[in-house]
């Protein structure tokens, strides 16, 4: 199942990739920038963590030594809402191919069935869609300078995992995993 995974994921990269290259005037993302890493929630599937796994044993041994201490820190710390991601070093995420859908999508404008659209927190750090964001009216107030308009894309995670797409892929997400523990073998690493 995990290699129906891997190429569920190639399909949604591109797909994602265009998004983004669309919303190019409105998207300040670049290596190293990691605010959405920094202080946030990381919700994944069993498939997710899953695939994340694989691509942590890859790590070398020093890496994975550096992760399971910022676990262990954040677990000691009971802070269980927002917190820094555990895979987060140096500002580059060191399981980039295997990051979840969340990562995979952040940054875009996400379109909610019937509720409203969820700018990124980034607009008020100056980043994505703040060339076009009304502080005082909270609010997108225009387009870019060669015309592009800001849209919204239905790119939540749990439709971006819904159903539809494990029937067309063969594939079961399971479970969110968020907030419970579950250990791995190699070296005990734990994903709250």
């Amino acid at each position: 199942m995990l290699n129906r995974y891997k190429k569920y994921l190639e399909v949604l990269d591109v797909k994602l990739n265009h998004l983004f290259e669309q919303q190019a005037p409105f998207i300040k993302c670049k290596k190293g920038c990691a605010y959405c890493c920094k202080d946030g929630e990381y919700p994944m599937s069993e498939l997710e963590y899953i695939n994340l796994m694989f691509e942590y044993n890859s790590l070398s041994g020093d890496l994975q030594d550096k992760i399971n201490k910022k676990i262990e820190a954040l677990l000691s710390s009971n802070r269980h809402k927002l917190y820094e991601c555990p895979f987060l070093t140096d500002d580059c995420c060191s399981v980039y191919s295997a990051r979840p859908l969340i990562c995979r999508s952040f940054g875009l404008i996400t379109y909610y069935k019937n509720s409203k659209n969820k700018i990124p927190f980034c607009v008020d750090l100056g980043l994505n869609y703040s060339n076009v964001y009304d502080k005082e009216s909270c609010m997108l107030t225009m387009y870019a300078k060669d015309g592009t308009k800001p849209a919204a894309y239905n790119v939540e995670r749990n439709t971006l995992r819904d159903k539809e797409m494990e029937e067309l892929f063969d594939i079961r997400f399971g479970e969110d995993i968020t907030n419970k523990k579950l250990p791995i073998k190699s070296k005990s690493l734990i994903i709250v």
